[in-house]
């Protein structure tokens, strides 16, 4: 890697009468400034600014960032740190569609709400940092503040010796007051950074005495994962060792990690490498014991029998789930296994009591389903199979549904993998909540965008029909060739409460991927919006011929939850790819947005008090095609 520019801003003290003194948040930029120095690989020079409080006026941090992280280049990584009072705000109309809960987080400076110095907002920040990345390899943003993940309640029932961050919330500004580079990029693609966050949007970020000094819970608790984890740990890892160690210090403060579905988080802390653990759950210890993050809401069934296994490990690394729950599980390890308390697993189920999918087969050599936790294994005789395999060509199977359609062609040494990779997917485009009470609480609503229309509108717009209850996408006719079709993409909170919603993309090569909407609050009656409002772009998939009478069929499916959960255990990489691959409900340059490297088209840790959250699914089917002669007329096609 290249060199290190780390920004580190900590502020105690503030001009303003009305903001009280902080005590910690200075030794908390002095701890991670030691900290990186110590870690810095050899032949990695650390180039650290530190502004402290007067220092860090408004003016100061946001210059700081264009002079110091914008020496970074293409082989460089640059760190934003921030530790300090945060606040919130009302979004303006105009931005409407940045934060799905009405609110926008805001740091505040030495000098803010003094005559003429606003509070800086998170979104003047991200494209700051945006210009940073344009240039640098990696770009890192640790916020331990108040609101660090967006919006904003009052304080309530303090816990003694804790401080929060955070003060009331910022007065309306309007446009003049902004960042000049907010209004010079509005509207522009650019490069993603990845971010820890102190806590959640309707939460305090607290100080306490650690060790005989006033630290961060969140800043110490990141500091000291660093440490026991090594340098190889990446943001994901992170993040969960981070969670573990402020719940023990702190009940109403939970890190994150934004954005949690893009690759950026599994990258290597302060490096641009990724590095994949293989499973989308985790198991942790937390004050109710070992907990891995999935639950109903992933598919685990309530009825008990559910064991997991660590990923890579040997067979005497199980836990035997005791208690499914909405968004998470409790766990117990198994006997001659004792993890550390400090540590966190990757895990994998290893058995569950009914495994949902039935397989026929009507090939030799698959021993290897009959332990399956994914499949069961049946004779065709009898009963109708989910799937069948057949033999195919020398060496080679094919699956089919029970409709006898074919699936997919796989070699015979795959097969077993890639039965369970369908039976999972399969699994996930059924899973819904029969009885809940949030049914229809949150619409997905799909808009025909206007002519040279580039952003949805908060409300109105013409609405995308369906036939059936299918949405057909017809690809457009024009003089230089056929063109994907587009649409705008709201999700509306119907209701008098935030949920938590996730929107996965399950295409038709059994790829899931949440790039639409990663996972986020929406607040009662507000809106959030896919790809931050922009057009979605539905593509065949990769080697689909673009001609008349191609179609495929695509499963939009929204997940909504009273509590937060993990989006990781529903993702699965297309069948037989072993990296993630564009999904085809994207927009342009989302790959490089994301940094990956691959180019395929198909449609392009949470806090529990029990188990009573409820939640809820709501599924949209797509096709996509290429009309025939008259048949997109009607829909938006031409194909004359």
């Amino acid at each position: 890697m290249g060199d290190l520019y780390a920004l580190l801003v900590g502020i105690d003290r503030y001009q303003s009468p009305d903001i009280p003194s902080l005590h910690g948040c200075a030794n908390d930029v002095r701890a991670a400034a030691a900290q990186l120095t110590a870690d810095a690989a050899p032949g990695c020079r650390v180039h650290t600014r530190m502004l402290l409080d007067g220092e860090a006026t408004r003016a100061a941090v946001v210059a700081a960032i264009g002079a110091h992280l914008g020496r970074a280049g293409e082989a460089d990584t640059a760190l934003f740190w921030f530790a300090g009072h945060g606040s919130a705000a009302a979004v303006p109309a105009w931005a409407w569609f940045r934060e799905p809960t009405g609110m926008l987080q805001t740091l505040v400076c030495a000098d803010s709400r003094t005559p003429g110095v606003p509070d800086l907002w998170d979104k003047e920040l991200s494209v700051l940092l945006d210009v940073i990345a344009e240039r640098a390899g990696h770009v890192a943003v640790v916020l331990d503040s108040c609101h660090a993940d967006g919006a904003t309640r009052e304080l309530a029932d303090q816990e003694p010796a804790a401080r929060a961050r955070s003060v009331p919330p910022a007065p309306e500004r309007g446009l003049d007051s902004l960042a000049e580079e907010v209004l010079r990029r509005a509207g522009r693609p650019a490069p993603e950074h990845v971010a820890l966050a102190a806590c959640r949007s309707d939460e305090s970020a607290q100080e306490r005495t650690i060790g005989g000094v006033v630290h961060g819970v969140f800043s110490w608790a990141l500091l000291d994962a660093v440490r026991r984890l090594g340098p190889g740990a990446t943001y994901r890892e992170l993040l969960a060792a981070t969670q573990t160690a402020v719940e023990f210090r702190s009940r109403r403060q939970v890190p994150q990690l934004r954005p949690g579905a893009s690759p950026l988080a599994d990258h290597v802390f302060l490096d641009g490498t990724v590095r994949r653990v293989g499973t989308g759950m985790r198991m942790r210890f937390t004050r109710e014991g070992w907990v891995i993050d999935a639950g109903m809401v992933h598919g685990l069934p309530e009825d008990g029998g559910v064991r997991v296994g660590v990923h890579g490990g040997g067979p005497e690394q199980e836990a035997v789930v005791t208690r499914v729950r909405a968004v998470t599980s409790l766990v117990e390890p198994g006997d001659g296994w004792t993890p550390g308390v400090g540590e966190q697993f990757p895990v994998v189920v290893t058995e569950v009591p009914l495994p949902r999918t039935t397989v026929a087969v009507d090939a030799a050599g698959f021993a290897g389903l009959a332990g399956s936790p994914h499949v069961r294994v049946v004779s065709g005789d009898l009963t109708v199979p989910d799937l069948r395999v057949r033999a195919g060509r020398a060496g080679r199977v094919t699956i089919v549904d029970h409709h006898g359609g074919a699936l997919a062609e796989v070699g015979a040494d795959r097969a077993v993998a890639a039965i369970e990779h369908i039976a999972r997917w399969r699994l996930l485009a059924r899973l819904d909540n029969p009885a809940p009470s949030l049914s229809g609480a949150v619409r997905i609503e799909l808009i025909r965008p206007e002519p040279g229309q580039a952003l949805a509108p908060r409300t109105g717009g013409e609405s995308l029909g369906s036939v059936d209850g299918v949405y057909r996408l017809p690809y457009r006719w024009s003089g230089t060739g056929w063109h994907p079709p587009e649409f705008l993409l709201r999700l509306h909170n119907t209701s008098d409460r935030k949920l938590y919603c996730v929107l996965l993309d399950l295409t038709p090569r059994f790829k899931v991927h949440a790039l639409l909407f990663p996972g986020d609050f929406i607040g009662p009656g507000e809106r959030g919006v896919a790809l931050d409002g922009q057009r979605v772009r539905a593509f065949l998939p990769d080697g689909a011929p673009v001609k008349p009478g191609v179609r495929v069929r695509d499963r939009l499916k929204l997940f909504v939850a009273e509590e937060q959960f993990s989006q990781q255990p529903f993702l699965m990489p297309e069948l037989g790819e072993p990296v993630a691959s564009r999904g085809a409900l994207g927009r342009r340059g989302l790959l490089e947005r994301l940094g990956e490297a691959a180019v395929h088209r198909d449609l392009g840790a949470a806090r529990d008090g029990g188990g009573a959250y409820d939640w809820t699914t709501a599924t949209v089917p797509l096709e996509i095609f290429v009309p025939r002669l008259g048949e997109g007329a009607a829909l938006g096609g031409d194909p004359s």
